[in-house]
């Protein structure tokens, strides 16, 4: 829909990057949706910085709950792309976050199907949705799946789990770093907070994962 609205309109900006120039129809330059350090990011791999922040500070339960913005260093196994450890930490997560009187306002994606398969059943299994009063299968169908699930949407926070975490694996990171669109896409749907989780070391190598990585570059707490 936003290549036929681009080829509508007689008005347009062509954006020069690293990944080669690309023409939009009338640009929304003014950014009125996601705090930093996701705006920041967003910025960066897709707009050559000529976009302008426009968000006030807001309050996120959320944040208060799990802390500032973050990338939290796994350094697991692989079964496929899909990493336990990972998810492990995806769900260490939500249970903190079962503190909150209702379910949160938040998006748990990640690059690959097949780790959307197994972040849905693990927290499927947990019961960690009891508290909340929702259906488990409607919330795990609605609120985890893959970036291009999400594309459109946007929530107070969103946990990115990468999954791929063997060196040998590096043509899946290549793929998703190769350009900005799939790191865009996560970033910007957290308005307020984003929790990227996954190897640092291989990521922070992959293309545009090395701007996230720059932004969210404060050492974890956790351990994995």
């Amino acid at each position: 829909m936003q290549t036929l609205a681009d080829a509508a309109t007689p008005y347009t900006a062509e954006f020069s990057g690293k990944q080669g120039s690309r023409t939009v129809g009338v640009p929304r330059l003014v950014h009125r949706r996601c705090a930093d350090p996701m705006f920041s990011v967003s910025n960066v791999i897709a707009y050559e910085n000529l976009m302008v922040q426009a968000v006030p500070p807001r309050s996120s339960a959320i944040r208060d709950l799990l802390g500032p913005s973050r990338w939290i260093d796994v350094q697991g196994s692989a079964r496929d792309k899909w990493c336990p450890e990972e998810g492990n930490a995806a769900l260490s997560l939500l249970e903190t976050l079962s503190m909150l009187d209702e379910a949160p306002d938040l998006y748990i994606i990640t690059p690959f199907v097949v780790i959307q398969t197994n972040l849905r059943r693990l927290i499927r299994q947990s019961g960690v949705l009891v508290k909340w009063g929702v259906a488990n299968e409607n919330w795990v169908n609605e609120r985890v799946g893959t970036v291009h699930t999400v594309q459109g949407r946007e929530a107070e926070a969103v946990i990115f789990v990468l999954g791929t975490p063997d060196a040998a694996q590096a043509g899946a990171r290549r793929w998703a770093g190769s350009r900005p669109n799939l790191l865009n896409v996560a970033a910007s749907r957290a308005k307020e907070v984003l929790y990227v989780i996954g190897n640092q070391g291989l990521w922070r190598g992959a293309g545009v994962f090395d701007t996230l990585n720059k932004s969210l570059c404060r050492p974890s707490s956790e351990t994995y």
